[in-house]
């Protein structure tokens, strides 16, 4: 199945990026991709994998002859990308990017593309704690949800061609405003990556090692093992709502620690009862 564009540029050939154009590539998506990268080591990894035909070092030149182009960098160089990228884009092309904070880039978009705007903030809600072209693979996205945003200055065209492409690659796309989804993701992404991170502390200084600790700690651990400037960015990038989250948990644990301190029972059968019946009605849904 063809895609519909002719030449796709990638900028930033890590897992996200790598796993896209192995992606496109597995389904036959009938374009030409170019991986642009900072590093000459990164960008021939992602050659030799097969993730993109060819690469660039230089953003420009690689995305203003493309049909379409995506920043699959760290959320801090997608601001910088696009003032650079948008008065040398063909204005026929669709531009996305994969951060996982919208706001503070779709606003900034807002002010640079003419309307209706062809720039199209998205969130593919997939990647892992390994990084890399080397660790792409051409089924990161299936079965994921792409967030998309939905904003009424937006071309209804280039909406319509987001749609189908992180769909071409296997996601379920969800619209919502990027307000919305910066409120959701501190709360379900980045205050856990916060949370595992201080546990993961907590248990090194308690003195632990890999005889004294069982699955629940390494489930609950996984994901603070990310690339620690990755998540500084994100926090930072989104920190008036993960300021916000970290005081919800707070609240909580001091309830918690309240009723604990107290010897009450039934409050604390209560905590848990309550999470569990949260945890499966958020699941469910």
């Amino acid at each position: 199945m063809n895609i519909g564009f002719e030449r796709i540029t990638i900028i930033g050939v890590g897992l996200l990026g790598a796993s896209l154009g192995l992606a496109l590539k597995r389904r036959k998506s009938g374009a030409r991709i170019t991986g642009v990268g900072r590093r000459a080591e990164s960008l021939e990894k992602a050659l030799q994998c097969g993730a993109v035909d060819e690469i660039s070092l230089d953003p420009l030149s690689a995305s203003a002859q493309a049909d379409a182009v995506i920043i699959a960098t760290p959320v801090q160089q997608v601001i910088p990308l696009l003032d650079l990228l948008a008065p040398h884009l063909s204005p026929n092309a669709l531009v996305m990017d994969v951060a996982s904070v919208k706001q503070e880039i779709c606003d900034h978009a807002r002010r640079i593309f003419p309307v209706p705007r062809r720039f199209v903030g998205c969130h593919p809600m997939a990647g892992g704690e390994k990084f890399g072209p080397e660790n792409g693979t051409a089924e990161l996205y299936e079965g994921t949800v792409c967030l998309m945003e939905d904003s009424p200055d937006l071309s209804e065209e280039a909406q319509q061609a987001a749609r189908a492409f992180w769909e071409f690659v296997g996601t379920r796309v969800v619209t919502l405003n990027a307000a919305r989804h910066d409120a959701l993701l501190a709360r379900t992404s980045h205050l856990p990556h916060v949370a595992a991170a201080a546990l993961a502390r907590i248990v090194y200084d308690a003195g632990a090692d890999s005889t004294l600790i069982g699955r629940g700690f390494l489930d609950v651990t996984r994901i603070a093992a990310s690339r620690a400037e990755i998540w500084r960015d994100i926090s930072l990038s989104n920190r008036g709502a993960l300021l916000g989250a970290i005081q919800e948990l707070q609240q909580s644990l001091d309830a918690f620690e309240a009723a604990l301190t107290k010897g009450d029972a039934a409050a604390v059968e209560d905590f848990f009862e309550k999470a569990a019946e949260a945890r499966g009605k958020v699941t469910a849904s």
